[in-house]
């Protein structure tokens, strides 16, 4: 998804803003919660990104292994397609756990920044 007038180098900037970042960081925690897997956040948001890949990748890989179905439902809920998972997977020839984790943090980034910026 993108959105109007926002391009990877604002995105970018978004990830470097404090509030943004914990925003960000809720909206996973919630949204790992409503499918029963624990993600955490210190607060520290100059390695949020890494604390919250790192969870993700693990939960990821575990979900890979065992349960798609649910991978699917959490990423439906997320608002990643099907469609949009195969796409980047097969455009890329690295670790499918750690493409998805960047797909989830960056979907969950553009909704934090909607809401706050679009929707007042």
């Amino acid at each position: 998804m993108s959105l109007p007038g926002l391009s990877k180098s604002d995105l970018e900037n978004f990830r470097n803003e404090s509030e943004i970042i914990r925003l960000t960081a809720q909206q996973v925690i919630k949204d790992f919660a409503l499918f029963g897997m624990d993600i955490t956040f210190s607060g520290d948001t100059i390695n949020a990104y890494n604390e919250l890949f790192d969870q993700l990748d693990s939960s990821l890989v575990e979900l890979l292994n065992s349960d798609y179905r649910r991978l699917l439902s959490l990423l439906y809920h997320i608002d990643i397609s099907e469609k949009e998972l195969n796409q980047k997977l097969a455009a890329h020839n690295r670790d499918h756990s750690a493409i998805i984790a960047e797909m989830i943090l960056e979907r969950e980034l553009k909704k934090v920044i909607i809401r706050k910026f679009y929707r007042g």
